[in-house]
């Protein structure tokens, strides 16, 4: 697997295909193109086993990948529109300018993500695992991260719009930040309210506008 190719590599396995038959039917249709894209909309891959998986410019849009196993995979410019990634194994996942709007990532494990540049709106990471994910400057509109463990984690930039962190760790956080955040029912911060709760709760980040 490379992280330019976006294709099948002719070496790349599922572990563990997909219960349902249309979805492991889609998965060997793309492994045997060469050079194609995966368009894998609206179907079943829950508890499937497609770590390391090679998910470049994807379309995973619609589908179920709750309880799977995503673990170190390439989805860098993916189309996770209203994808389910609850309960998932998304350790060292990788993405990066990755769509994401109404996704949901709820009790995900996403230790050591990388997600730069993600479009995150109206997207779920409630009580999911992001400690020492890289961030970066991805953009958080309207997101719940209540619950979310960010401990750790590092971000450049990254832009929150009413994204809920209610109950959020947030202790080792570092970097930067623009925007809004809401800390409890009716409690929105920016600025320096915004700064002030994240280093009373242990994190070094600084908020910028």
């Amino acid at each position: 697997m490379t992280a330019s190719s976006g294709t099948p590599d002719g070496d790349w396995k599922p572990r563990a295909w997909p219960a349902n038959s249309e979805a492991a039917a889609t998965l060997r249709a793309w492994l045997n193109d060469p050079g194609s894209t995966l368009y894998a909309l609206d179907l079943d891959f829950r508890g499937a086993d497609l770590a390391d998986a090679d998910f470049i410019e994807a379309w995973l849009s619609g589908s179920n990948f709750a309880d799977s196993d995503l673990s170190h995979g390439l989805l860098w410019r993916a189309h996770c529109e209203n994808t389910n990634f609850s309960a998932a194994n998304l350790t060292g996942v990788e993405l990066v300018k990755s769509f994401l709007t109404e996704a949901n990532f709820t009790k995900a494990r996403m230790r050591g993500a990388k997600l730069g540049r993600a479009e995150c709106i109206r997207t779920s990471f409630a009580c999911a695992d992001l400690r020492r994910a890289r961030i970066g400057d991805a953009t958080f509109i309207d997101c719940d991260m209540k619950n979310t463990d960010l401990r750790g984690s590092t971000v450049t930039m990254a832009a929150f719009g009413g994204t809920d962190l209610t109950n959020a760790k947030v202790s080792g956080m570092t970097g930067s930040v623009v925007g809004s955040i809401v800390v409890r029912e009716g409690a929105e911060l920016t600025g320096l309210q915004m700064e002030r709760w994240l280093r009373d709760n242990g994190a070094h980040v600084s908020v910028t506008g």
